[in-house]
């Protein structure tokens, strides 16, 4: 599996995002994360069953030509998966009394 991530800044909306979504579906690519906020679309595709110049055609003919590629970067040292890094530790925490005070049935204006 390959990895892509493009700069779409036609895709503004979530509507946008549900056309590209559909666009990447038509071609059968069905890993696709995409950002109307952030105008990025993330997708992953085997190349033996689409080519990447596939991929840009089908968005283009969708109307959202992807300006540039965006190299994705490698993780930092020690921050691959397995490491301390994504470690997870238990945390117990207290809600403030004042909060509660403050909160639902107990508002106070």
């Amino acid at each position: 599996m390959e990895r892509m991530v493009l700069r779409i800044p036609r895709m503004w909306a979530d509507h946008h995002v549900l056309a590209v979504r559909k666009a990447l579906a038509d071609i059968g690519i069905r890993e696709v994360e995409a950002s109307s906020a952030r105008g990025l679309l993330r997708l992953s595709f085997d190349p033996a069953l689409v080519e990447g110049d596939t991929i840009l055609r089908a968005l283009s003919d969708a109307g959202y030509a992807p300006t540039e590629e965006i190299q994705l970067l490698e993780p930092p040292a020690n921050k691959e998966p397995g490491s301390a890094w994504f470690a997870h530790d238990v945390r117990a925490t207290q809600t403030n009394r004042l909060d509660l005070e403050m909160s639902g049935d107990f508002r106070k204006y």
